[in-house]
This record gives structure tokens, sequence and C-alpha cells, in this order.
């Protein structure tokens, strides 16, 4: 197959991409480039890939100019809603008028899907073995405790996880570093952190590095209603062999296991009892670390789905 990725995005590079086999070919070609429109229209005409691939609000902008390329050239456009449940009103019902295939990390949306008559697919985030992986700690990245989260209050869900997991720690006595935008500096909430613990913006590619640094890794998530819908750094962070701490949601419950995969916390109390016993315990913190990651390469990978919806991508 030959697949055009309309965002060179690291989700796409460095995660999906993985999934293809070595027999079918990848170009990407941003659409936030200002030539997209004319360096797409020769792709079509000399390269003829069999599909174009999207995600998230990678062509929320271009759609009016996007779907009637495709449409003039029968190329199948696949839309990954990344952000769903929480955008699909907003984003996703109209992008996906002008998909062939939507795929969705929540499974609480294809009822929606299917009222639309859209095709919809399940289809989570994953890890790459061959990127999200344990590597040297650097000094740089040595800490009790990291976060690599941005800050931003789109996602009223996101706060109820900045308060579980991070409120409880931005004071204590532990060593905490925190990678993302530099709103965390500075927001509308007045939700700030100390200069020592907010480390600017961490590059994709230190990522297996920072979590391979730490002894807790910390996530948090944008929904927090939805039976799948999760971060994508939670497949991530345990292909990373990382001992991940994260706040309870019906998603983390029903696909991982407590004290097993992961660790998650319910109240900003419980999050101290963790952090408390965890860091005294390097013994249980390597060994629910490498159960993690022992899962995520077994069932969920790209590779893995990829094969999961293959059958339908290639009968596109």
């Amino acid at each position: 197959m030959k697949i055009l990725f309309l965002n060179d995005s690291s989700l796409l590079s460095h995660g999906l991409a993985s999934g293809f086999s070595s027999v079918d070919e990848i170009r990407y070609l941003p659409v936030r480039l200002p030539d997209w429109e004319a360096r797409l229209t020769d792709l079509l005409k000399v390269w003829k890939p069999n599909f174009a691939f999207a995600d998230g609000v990678s062509i929320s902008t271009v759609f009016g100019k996007l779907f009637p390329l495709l449409r003039r050239r029968s190329l199948p456009l696949i839309y990954w809603a990344i952000d769903d449940p929480p955008d699909w009103h907003r984003m996703s019902r109209t992008l996906a008028r002008g998909a062939s295939l939507v795929l969705t990390p929540a499974q609480d949306c294809l009822p929606l899907y299917q009222r639309e008559k859209v095709r919809a697919l399940y289809f989570h985030f994953a890890c790459n073995p061959a990127f999200h992986r344990p590597t040297e700690p650097l000094p740089a990245y040595i800490c009790d405790l990291l976060l690599v989260a941005n800050y931003y209050t789109a996602y009223p869900q996101r706060r109820l996880g900045v308060e579980t997991i991070l409120t409880p720690l931005r004071t204590g006595p532990f060593h905490l570093k925190v990678f993302g935008n530099e709103n965390w500096l500075e927001n509308e909430d007045n939700y700030t952190l100390l200069p020592e613990i907010y480390q600017g913006y961490l590059p994709y590619e230190q990522l297996p590095c920072a979590y391979s640094s730490a002894k807790i890794v910390l996530g948090l998530h944008s929904v927090i209603d939805s039976p799948t819908m999760m971060s994508m750094r939670t497949f991530e962070a345990l292909g990373c062999q990382a001992f991940f701490l994260t706040h309870w949601s019906p998603a983390i419950e029903n696909i991982f296991k407590n004290h097993v995969h992961l660790v998650w916390s319910r109240h900003p109390d419980e999050t101290l009892e963790l952090v408390r016993f965890y860091l005294s315990r390097e013994d249980l913190r390597r060994k629910i670390a490498r159960q993690g990651q022992e899962e995520v390469y077994l069932k969920h990978t790209y590779q893995n789905r990829i094969k999961s919806v293959r059958t339908f991508l290639e009968k596109l």
C-alpha cells in the first residue's frame, strides 16, 4: 500500500507509521505548508497513493479545500479522530463526513458515527517498541517524579487529573520535574509551577530517555468518563518500561490492572501515599514497570493496531 500522511507529527512518524509493513510506502505532506495544494496535486498525479491519512486537528482548517481535491482524484481519506469524545461535536462530526473511514480511540463514539452514517472503527493509541523502549538515564532528566504534559483548559476534565496527581506533589519533599508548554508558568487559572520544577519543552525524540531517568512517571488524561479513551502517554510510558502513576478512569481500569501494569490514584491524599510507598520500594517499581511493558508490547503496539484494520484499509 501507498500511504500519504497529511501530517508529520511525532504521533505518526514515531508511532503509527511503525505499524505498517516494510513493503508499504509512506510519505508525509503536512497540510500546514503554504504550498501543500500544489505538492499534493503533484503527488496524486505521479506517486498515486492508495489513501490519505489525517489525524486530529491537522486538517481542521483546510478541509474546505482538501476534501474537494481528494474527491476529484477519488482518493479515500482516513481520519483518525484522536480528540474524541470531547471534540466530536466541534470537529470530528464535520471532518468525518469527508472521510471514507474514521478511526477513533473512543468506543463510545462509534454509535455517534453510525448515526451519521459514517463508517468508523475502534482504533486506540499504542506504542512502537523500536522507539518506546528503555534507554540509559541522563542527568538532565533524573528525578523522583516526572510529568511530560501541556497545561491547557480546553478539556475541563483534565483539571481533575491535575488536582489528583500533580497538586499534592508540587510542594512536597520530592524532586519533581515537569516538561510541557509555557502555560505551566502563566495561565488563566493562576495554576503555576515553581521555575525549578518547570523544565521547558521536551523534544519528542528525548521522551524515552526522560522516561528511563525518572523513578516515577506521572500521567494526566483529558477524558475521565470514556470506557476506552486515555492519554497516548500511557502506552508510550509503559513501552519505555516506566513506573507509571496516573489518576483513575474507567478506561484505565478496563485496559490495565492496578499495581500490576501501572498504578492509579483516586484522590490527592492517595497520590501522596502511593508516591511515598513506591519511592521506597524500587523492587516493586521495577516489577510493575516490567509487567507494564510486557503488556503493551504484547497487546498494544501499532503493529497490532494496523493488523486489526488492515483488511478495511486494503478494501479502500
